[in-house]
């Protein structure tokens, strides 16, 4: 409370008055317990006023109890899933950093980090990893614009590029360092390459080299059966 000198002048002016702060104090309630001991003696001897107020107090601590009881809950229930996934997230650092040693080996993992250190060391080696081989997938996705292209053409009778994906593929030793380049360089965005579209590019590409094996063997076929068909018979 803080008090200012009362002068001669305040007196005559009551407008001028001093006024006093008062701080304001919470008013903490007893509990049913400290209720019971203030008025030291049993239960069964309050009075009924006495014991209304008693088992309200026992009924407001009791509420209090359940909440504080139900956050504990809630919170170990919180500390559980999030023990959950640190240890599966850390789980994972450790298998991409065996699979990916190289570039990733002085990225430091620990199972006491956070799960959102963890979440970001993740992202990071994900980055690494697909910068690292970006250059392989932008290859490949070529590979397959050039098959599907060919096949395009065949379908229309035209058979000007066959065998165009198959050169492409044997100058690959020649091709890969341009891209590589070109990736470093930012001229090729490698940011949406996810291991998911990686992996669907990958996949797209070996199911047209397997139709395209597959036809090879059928138009085989078609001609030893052909060249059979006309060999005369003796």
């Amino acid at each position: 409370m803080s008090e200012e000198n009362i002068s001669l002048e305040s007196l005559k002016n009551p407008e001028k008055s001093v006024h006093f702060e008062v701080e304001e104090v919470e008013e903490v309630e007893e509990t049913h317990l400290e209720y019971k001991k203030r008025l030291n003696k049993k239960v069964s001897e309050f009075s009924d006023e006495e014991k209304a107020h008693y088992n309200k107090l026992a009924g407001r601590s009791k509420r209090k109890n359940d909440k504080v009881e139900e956050i504990n809950k809630k919170n170990e229930e919180e500390e559980k899933l999030e023990n959950e996934k640190k240890v599966n997230m850390y789980n994972q650092l450790f298998v991409l950093k065996q699979k990916f040693p190289e570039n990733t080996g002085e990225i430091h993992i620990d199972k006491d980090m956070s799960l959102k250190v963890l979440e970001e060391k993740k992202s990071l080696i994900l980055q690494i990893i697909t910068t690292k081989n970006s250059e392989n997938v932008v290859f490949e996705t070529l590979l397959l614009c050039c098959r599907s292209g060919e096949r395009g053409l065949n379908y229309f009778g035209v058979e000007a590029l066959d065998g165009y994906a198959e050169n492409v593929d044997n100058m690959k030793a020649d091709i890969i360092p341009i891209l590589k380049e070109m990736v470093d360089t930012g001229e090729i965005d490698t940011s949406m390459m996810t291991p998911q579209l990686r992996l669907m590019i990958l996949m797209s590409s070996v199911a047209v080299k397997t139709i395209e094996q597959n036809n090879d063997k059928k138009k085989n076929q078609n001609i030893v059966e052909d060249l059979d068909s006309d060999t005369p018979d003796f």
